[in-house]
């Protein structure tokens, strides 16, 4: 091995030629040959223009210089070494706050069940999680990484898919469907009230896709209610005013414990949900274990 002529590396040699009293015993502390750390002190000298060290047969001492450059530098080099050395474990053990943005919806179908398991594994790792519906600048708005489903990312932004085994559910109470009965066609639904998802960012209403046997259909529902917020347009459909179109993970306790009925299941579309990030050399390690722990719990 040799040794860099690069000043820390040069200082570096030196605090450990004066610790150890000797090239011989400094070379194999170092893992470098005895004649790299003679090159070392010999460049370090010509650079500062004095001698460190007093070298005989026998012996290696630090000259008066050299102790007074020794109690200046070896504080600082020990510093920096500690530095480094604790760079190096950060790049080792998964730290720090990881920064995600997704809607509300991602969250409770892919995040939420999986928090306290990730949070267990990786106790280092703190999360700021920002729900938003819109689609946000994960670069400008200082994020990590965003998680959305069938959202067009921009440029320059690398695509992890995370699931495809998503499906959408139009769904009602049991006493809505008792009143109003059950459309047996996607285009029944404009006969019936529809809680309709309300983009804060567009200020238009979503159209509910249907798709079957390769037949694609989209419907311009109608209703009297309509919000940006999943949460409401839950609440509103367990209160029986319409049918609602959600993602079926989104909606699966009500369903399995009878709050909501499906209808049209046999029409309903597939989605894909997708991890976000900017493209860049270095990927941080928290990320890099975030992205790991959902592939290997995707369902």
């Amino acid at each position: 091995m040799t040794i860099e002529t690069d000043g820390f590396e040069l200082l570096t040699v030196f605090v450990c030629v004066a610790d150890t009293r000797g090239f011989t015993a400094a070379s194999v502390m170092m893992g470098v040959s005895k004649s790299a750390v003679s090159h070392a002190i010999r460049q370090l000298e010509k650079r500062v223009g004095v001698r460190l060290f007093n070298r005989t047969t026998r012996s290696v001492g630090l000259t008066e210089a050299g102790v007074a450059f020794y109690n200046k530098v070896a504080p600082l080099v020990r510093e920096l070494k500690g530095a480094f050395g604790d760079l190096a474990q950060v790049a080792a053990t998964p730290s720090g706050t990881l920064r995600l943005t997704m809607s509300r919806s991602a969250y409770v179908m892919f995040i939420e069940p999986l928090l306290p398991q990730f949070l267990a594994a990786y106790p280092q790792i703190n999360l700021d999680i920002g729900i938003e519906s819109r689609s946000v600048d994960i670069v400008n708005d200082g994020y990590d990484a965003g998680i959305r489903v069938d959202r067009i990312l921009q440029q320059d932004m690398v695509c992890v898919p995370l699931g495809t085994d998503i499906r959408m559910a139009v769904v009602a109470s049991p006493d809505y469907v008792a009143r109003h009965g059950v459309p047996q066609v996607p285009v029944d639904l404009l006969r019936h009230d529809c809680i309709r998802y309300n983009s804060a960012v567009t200020g238009t209403y979503e159209r509910w896709v249907f798709s079957r046997d390769g037949q694609d259909v989209e419907i311009d529902t109608r209703g009297r209610i309509s919000s940006n917020d999943g949460m409401t347009m839950l609440k509103a459909a367990l209160d029986g005013c319409g049918y609602a179109y959600f993602y079926d993970r989104y909606v699966q306790e009500y369903l399995a414990d009878g709050r909501l009925v499906r209808v049209l299941q046999d029409w309903s579309p597939r989605r894909n949900l997708s991890l976000y990030y900017f493209s860049r050399s270095a990927m941080p390690q928290k990320l890099r274990v975030f992205i790991d722990f959902l592939k290997q719990h995707e369902r």
